[in-house]
Formats: structure tokens, C-alpha cells, sequence
């Protein structure tokens, strides 16, 4: 038997690989389809899904007892915090305020056009924040007692400052697009909401109590810059994420407004 002296070779010398990056690009196709899919169920284009959670979202965001209740406790500690002088108070104070979820139900009552809800809503806040400003006060009154003295903290939350208007920016966005996206309580964003807006009020609280110049009424125009301020961010989040006010929604917002209260 003789053998060739020519080499056999393969005709595919190197062996088939998997075609890795392609299947790394569908699978990552796939997941952005998934992606797109859970925002069309998020946030449903047609009107009768809006509807329904445009109503989810005001039930979820109707003013409760609590709201009062932790603004009660929360005037209090942040007054005690101005006549002590002391951050760690009024971090304390912040951190008992209620969840600002009212706050987006202010919001979506403008969306949509409700004026019971509106109105509901509005008042919730209002008498939340007249119960912070009488805390402070109250202290302001308690302040007189040892006057002359440094309140360095209230002269810092009666003035307008550009980076806790960031801050708010932030807060305002993150939590309107959180609220909407999630059934989980937005505590983070609600606590920067509640700093700029009831350390301002009790502050000028403290100040007319205290007789302090310079401190009344700037606290109360830092708020209302504040307030204007996240809601108008807080508006145009709900429109960046497609809620759009049509009859419908302004009708079911009004029945569960109805069926909340009488609850």
C-alpha cells in the first residue's frame, strides 16, 4: 500500500463559531420590545385606559387623616428646631412629614380639569400648611422669651437659594414620574417636596411669632416660589409621560373623588 505525499487538507480548516454578537443583538432587540410593550401598559395611549389610571392615580393620591396628623407633629418639631438653632431637629422635623402624594393629586386635578377635586386637594394642602405655620408660630411666640438670639437656620429657609432650586427640580420630577410609574410610596422625592415647601412656612411663621425682622413674610414668598416652581415641573412630567386630560378622565376623577370622601 503506498500513501500520497500530498497533504489532505480540510475544506473548513477552523470550526463553525456561534454567532455571539448576533445573538447578543437580538436578545438585546428583544428586551428594548419588552421595554416598549411595559410603557404601552404603563401608560395606555387610548382613552378609556387613561381614564382608568388617571382614576387609580387620583385614588391613590386623595388626601387622607394622616396628611394632618404628621403636619401637626411635623410644625411642631421644626419650630422647636428654629428656636434651638439646629439642623438635627429639623431633620428630624422633615423626616415626619406626611407623604406629598396630595400634592400630586393637585396636579392631577389641574391635568384634568376637576374642580371638586381640585378643590379637595387644595384645601388638604392648605390646612397642612397653616398647621406648620402655626407651629412656628407658636415657637416664634416661645422665641420672644429669649431674645436677642442667633437663628441662623431660619434666615437660610426665608431666602431663595439656587441650588435647593435644583434640588426641588429633581424632587418634583422624580416624584411626580415615580407616583405614576410604581404603586410604591415615593418617600425620597416626597421628603424633598416637604422640605421646600413646610420648612419656608414654618419659618415665616417663626419670624411673625417672633418678631424677628427679615424673616416675615420672606419665608411665605419663598414657598409660594417653591410651590409654583414644582408644580409647574410636576405638570409638565405628566405631560412628558403622555397623560393627557380628556372628558372621560375629568368625569372618573370626579366619581372617585365622590366615592373617597364618602369612604
Amino acid at each position: 500500500m503506498s500513501f500520497s505525499d500530498d497533504p489532505i487538507i480540510p475544506s473548513d480548516p477552523t470550526p463553525q463559531l456561534p454567532p455571539v454578537q448576533d445573538a447578543n443583538a437580538a436578545a438585546a432587540a428583544a428586551r428594548s420590545r419588552r421595554r416598549r410593550a411595559n410603557r404601552r401598559e404603563m401608560f395606555p395611549a387610548d382613552a378609556e385606559g387613561q381614564a382608568a389610571l388617571i382614576s387609580a392615580l387620583s385614588r391613590r393620591a386623595y388626601p387622607s387623616l394622616e396628611l394632618f396628623v404628621f403636619s401637626l407633629v411635623c410644625g411642631a418639631i421644626l419650630g422647636l428646631g428654629f428656636l434651638l438653632d439646629s439642623q438635627a431637629v429639623l431633620l428630624l422635623g422633615i423626616l415626619v412629614t406626611p407623604l406629598m402624594t396630595p400634592w400630586v393629586g393637585f396636579l392631577l386635578a389641574l391635568l384634568t380639569g376637576s374642580p371638586r377635586f381640585l378643590f379637595e386637594t387644595l384645601m388638604a394642602l392648605l390646612i397642612s400648611g397653616v398647621i406648620v405655620f402655626l407651629g412656628g408660630l407658636l415657637t416664634g411666640f416661645a422665641a420672644r422669651l429669649f431674645l436677642p438670639m442667633t437663628f441662623t437656620n431660619v434666615f437660610i429657609h426665608t431666602r431663595l437659594w439656587p441650588p435647593a432650586l435644583g434640588v426641588l427640580a429633581i424632587g418634583a420630577i422624580t416624584l411626580v414620574a415615580s407616583f405614576a410609574r410604581s404603586e410604591d410610596k415615593p418617600f425620597l422625592p416626597s421628603v424633598i417636596i416637604a422640605y421646600a415647601f413646610y420648612l419656608p412656612i414654618n419659618a415665616g411663621g417663626f419670624g411673625l411669632g417672633s418678631g424677628v425682622p427679615g424673616i416675615w413674610p420672606q419665608g411665605i414668598l419663598v414657598f409660594v416660589v417653591h410651590f409654583a416652581l414644582a408644580s409647574t415641573l410636576g405638570l409638565l412630567t405628566l405631560f412628558a409621560i403622555r397623560l393627557r386630560p380628556t372628558t372621560q378622565e375629568s368625569s372618573s376623577v370626579e366619581s372617585h373623588s365622590c366615592s373617597s370622601r364618602g369612604s
